[in-house]
């Protein structure tokens, strides 16, 4: 059984180990996170919806059209 000072020993040996290692990867984690989402969540399957051109051709009325003859169905 364990007695009042084997937990205490245990929560200083978790501190003295814990808080340097989080002290030193609070500013390196951040990119390593990042690194790892680039790698397994690259958009891959994402299909264009095509280049949006200003039509020309109507003077008043300033309408946006989408050029598709590009994409694949």
């Amino acid at each position: 059984m364990m007695n009042s000072m084997d937990i205490l020993q245990i929560i200083i040996v978790c501190a003295v180990i814990l808080l340097p290692l989080g002290y030193y990867l609070r500013k390196k984690l951040p990119h390593i996170l990042q690194s790892i989402r680039q790698v397994l969540f690259t958009p891959r399957y994402l299909k264009s919806e095509g280049i949006l051109r200003r039509n020309t051709r109507l003077q008043r009325n300033s309408s946006v059209t989408v050029d598709r003859k590009n994409d694949q169905k």
